[in-house]
């Protein structure tokens, strides 16, 4: 029985002095107070007794301590605690000493209604012209007030380190070598920041020509190549309305007018918001923030935003008025990164067979980032050809003109990062790992002078099966101007190899102007709508849209194209291709039957008026997506040089997307038209994504695709013209249900409608889509807070059949960022 009472007795005793106890009594009477609410940053600890007591365990080092009818306290943590509590004077009168309701003050609202509302008034994008530089400082290092305990520390963990015998450790080679690059990093650190990295920037805007940034100079410790992708990285409040600001977010937060006073001379309204998480722990008086808001104008002054936890992060953005247009003067901003945890001595209390475990020492990594803006100039006259090129560009990179844009000198500390951190990256290669991560965002996978294509690795289809395959290019550390590619795939169903070969020739470096020739022999999908000019993760989306689709043709084809940025919004290509092609379905076409010889050439544009783009050496990056964007192609064959097809075939897509009060929406409005003398792969097939045989569990199955309908069966519909409509809305809201992450749910309807003039031309197994197709469905993103996302699609009208399984389809996609 004693063997039993031991370690039930010794579990009560670790669980009762685990805990700290807290007594709260009234500082004028000694009584205790009982529903004395305790609190860890905006956690809620627990409430006190009739005694005045309550025990509770937490990793706070202070509490905030609050009662109705007393001034509130804040106590150090210890493991026995008594805090007297002044009671509140009845004349005090301070929105600080309410307990707040669950909801927002109409107050507070309406003036930020009125910001909303004056908000295109007050920005300075009103004016005709301005340009303005900045100064921007990114660092990365210790908490500034623990930077002499941080150092002391590293020396102390140095010398005990050189003391120990490390033959007597067995390591393997690669833990080996990464303790070694880590006791260099920590060497590095011991004097300089983890990371600096300034840059001076000069901005331009005009009514008639549209925004310029130009990098007037930068310097990133550790590479001497500039990072182009991370230089349109923006941490910053400009030309952005701060989430808490906007509209659509209003159910996420609560506001309250707090204040009315003066700053700069100016009378000013000060609004307090909360984030809206778990009501009844929420801290009453723990806000998440303050807006400053000029009484006059309605305009932005000030924004200060700090993190839910203590000690995580803090935001500081400050506007001021210039010819009655508010711009942003400064910001502060500290956000955590994560912690350094160092080892310092064993445990003493540990079970018989338990691991050794070990006391730790924390440092918590922090960023820093430091923007000054200065040298305002509005309604100066400018030109056209100070916005010719892209979005962004770059003008110097080596540092040498940082000193005159600088708001004030760099510190020791920071000097010797330059030095310190630069021959820490360039002793372990880490540039070239930060290149091959950099190329990943562009769909690439980079291995020194090749690139690997991530969309020719593996896909599915119901003619081909499992293909399997890789596409690789030659980069520009092979070549600045000419670099070839090629691919290959083999499919496991009709067991046939696939292939490609080609060669760009790059001929600026100032903007895309590139030459290209190839040879396809591969299939292809009949009908399939043109994906010329769409970006890299549209066509992943993509990649699964013929899962079951087994309409495929083949085509083999020499080709040249020339590929050209009219502008940084216009982009055009002109190709002309000599292909033999051949179906692989049982087709014929009039009396010509199955396999033809086709002579073409094809303009394709693209149309984004508010991409953000820069040029690298590894071509165009659009760091700044905008809407709407036009696609448009059109494809003329010729009864030429060995031709026997005479059409016409015309492709549009037009995508916008905007944020309102009602979330996300997104429109998808396309069509196309063909006419004159071709098969069918030269029509349209309306993308549908089910399987023609319902009867199969995974008939209904697909994925998400920019344009493909979920419900209708896969290469069933086909027609010469027809025009359709998608429309998704993600809902305002979002909610947890398993763990950490927040799902959102958005709402689809999509419809379309062509025809088919000459039907009978076209002798096989299809139908033409001569009323509408609809459907509606839902995605629900992050499914059960997991990284997957879970959609049902349902048909509706004219093509509704009376089975459920007919009309239903399910889509499923991984959600990885």
């Amino acid at each position: 029985m004693t063997k039993l009472l031991s370690p039930l007795f010794l579990f009560f005793t670790i669980l009762f002095f685990g805990q700290t106890q807290l007594k709260v009594f009234n500082k004028n009477n000694k009584q205790p107070i009982q529903n004395v609410a305790v609190y860890c940053d905006d956690n809620l600890l627990g409430k006190t007794n009739h005694e005045g007591i309550l025990s509770f365990k937490t990793k706070c080092k202070k509490v905030e301590i609050l009662a109705s009818n007393f001034e509130d306290a804040l106590a150090d943590v210890k493991k026995s605690m008594e805090v007297s509590m002044k009671p509140l004077s009845e004349k005090l009168d301070n929105i600080d000493r309410v307990v707040i309701t669950d909801k927002s003050d109409a107050r507070a609202l309406k003036i930020l209604d009125e910001v909303n509302k004056r908000a295109k008034e007050n920005s300075p994008k009103s004016l005709d012209t301005y340009n303005f530089k900045s100064y921007t400082k990114f660092s990365i290092d210790v908490d500034k007030d623990s930077i002499d305990t941080f150092k002391d520390f590293l020396a102390i963990r140095k010398d005990s380190l050189s003391k120990v015998d490390h033959k007597a450790f067995k390591q393997k080679e690669k833990d080996k070598k990464d303790s070694l690059t880590t006791e260099d990093f920590l060497t590095a650190t011991e004097e300089s920041q983890m990371f600096l990295w300034e840059k001076a920037t000069e901005y331009k805007y005009s009514k008639s020509f549209g925004e310029k940034t130009n990098i007037i100079d930068n310097k990133m410790s550790g590479f001497k190549n500039p990072i182009y992708e991370a230089l349109a990285i923006n941490i910053s409040n400009l030309d952005r309305t701060p989430r808490q600001l906007r509209p659509e977010n209003r159910k996420l937060f609560n506001f309250y007018l707090s204040d009315t006073l003066q700053l700069d001379g100016r009378k000013t309204y000060v609004i307090k918001f909360k984030e809206i998480t778990d009501k009844k722990k929420q801290n009453p008086r723990k806000f998440n923030g303050k807006i400053f808001i000029d009484y006059q104008t309605y305009a932005l002054k000030k924004f200060e935003s700090i993190n839910k936890k203590q000690n995580e992060g803090n935001i500081v953005s400050v506007w001021k008025p210039i010819d009655g247009k508010w711009f942003l003067d400064y910001e502060d901003i500290k956000l955590k990164m994560g912690n350094q945890s160092f080892n310092t001595s064993k445990k003493d209390s540990l079970k018989p067979g338990e691991k050794t475990k070990y006391n730790k020492k924390k440092f918590g990594n922090y960023l820093y980032v430091k923007n000054r803006f200065f040298d305002f100039e509005l309604n100066q006259q400018q030109k056209a050809s100070e916005f010719k090129g892209y979005s962004l560009e770059m003008k110097n990179s080596d540092g040498s003109l940082l000193n005159q844009y600088r708001t004030d000198s760099l510190t020791a500390r920071e000097s010797l990062t330059y030095t310190k951190i630069d021959s820490f990256v360039q002793k372990h290669d880490f540039e070239k790992k930060l290149n091959t991560l950099t190329q990943l965002m562009r769909g690439n996978i980079r291995y020194k002078m090749i690139d690997f294509d991530i969309t020719k690795l593996f896909s599915y289809d119901k003619y081909q099966g499992l293909r399997l395959g890789a596409g690789l290019k030659l980069n520009e550390k092979f070549n600045t101007t000419f670099s070839p590619d090629g691919y290959f795939g083999y499919g496991f169903k009709d067991h046939t190899w696939k292939y490609g070969l080609g060669l760009d020739v790059k001929l600026s470096d100032k903007r895309t102007s590139i030459f290209r020739i190839d040879y396809v022999d591969d299939v292809f999908a009949a009908g399939r709508f043109s994906n010329n000019m769409w970006d890299m993760m549209m066509k992943i989306t993509d990649m699964n849209l013929d899962l079951h689709n087994g309409t495929f043709y083949k085509n083999q084809k020499w080709g040249a194209s020339f590929l050209y940025d009219v502008s940084n919004s216009l982009s055009m290509k002109i190709t002309v291709n000599k292909e033999k092609q051949r179906a692989l379905f049982d087709y014929q076409y009039k009396n010509l039957g199955n396999s033809f010889d086709n002579t073409s050439a094809t303009l394709s544009l693209k149309y984004s008026p508010n991409d953000k783009n820069i040029m690298t050496p590894s071509g165009k990056y659009t760091y700044e997506k905008g809407y709407p964007q036009l696609f448009m192609n059109y494809e003329k064959g010729f009864e030429t040089l060995g031709g026997n097809l005479d059409y016409h075939r015309l492709d549009v897509l037009i995508i916008h997307q905007f944020r309102s009060k009602l979330g996300y929406t997104n429109i998808k409005l396309f069509g196309g038209i063909s006419s004159g003398n071709a098969p069918i792969w030269k029509n349209f097939e309306i993308a549908g994504q089910n399987d023609t045989n319902v009867d199969k569990w995974y008939s209904n199955i697909s994925t998400p695709s920019n344009m493909g309908f979920t419900t209708m069966p896969s290469g069933t519909f086909f027609v010469d013209k027809f025009v359709a409509f998608k429309v998704s809305q993600s809902l305002p809201f979002r909610f947890k249900t398993l763990g950490n992450k927040y799902s959102t749910i958005e709402i689809e309807y999509q419809s379309a409608i062509g025809n088919l003039k000459n039907r009978a031309d076209h002798q096989f197994q299809f139908q033409v889509l001569d009323h509408y197709y609809q459907e509606v469905g839902f995605m629900w993103n992050r499914f059960l807070g997991r990284s997957l996302d879970v959609g049902l699609s349902y048909r509706l009208g004219y093509y509704q059949t009376s089975q459920f399984k007919d009309n239903v389809g399910i889509k499923f996609r991984l959600n990885v960022l």
